[in-house]
């Protein structure tokens, strides 16, 4: 999917998933949490890596971490700008949900 300026979008992911192999520039992290049956019941963070696989995330290949969380009002919207990180191997998307299951994120990149 292509964005403004050419920028690629992973459109909305919400588990550990590849979501690109190749070099690039990761742009910004994305990230949204509505409630859905209580005041504070979805959070959760996202932790990209420039890597293919899950055994090969480590501290050293980490680029990019975004956290999100509901308010006792409701759902909240983040966002990391990164400035163009490089990534040589990929993007690798290492999700935890902190409550609930409903959280999404979506990295843009080019």
């Amino acid at each position: 999917m292509t964005g403004i300026g050419g920028c690629r979008s992973t459109g909305a992911f919400t588990a550990d998933v590849l979501l690109y192999t190749g070099s690039g520039k990761l742009i910004s992290i994305t990230g949204f949490s509505a409630v859905t049956t209580g005041p504070v019941d979805n959070t959760g963070y996202v932790v990209i890596h420039d890597c293919l696989t899950s055994g090969a995330k480590s501290a050293a290949n980490t680029i990019g971490v975004l956290y999100v969380g509901t308010t006792a009002s409701g759902g909240n919207y983040a966002e990391a700008d990164l400035h163009g990180v490089r990534f040589q191997h990929g993007i690798f998307a290492d999700v935890t949900h902190v409550t609930g299951t409903a959280t999404k994120f979506l990295v843009t990149f080019n």
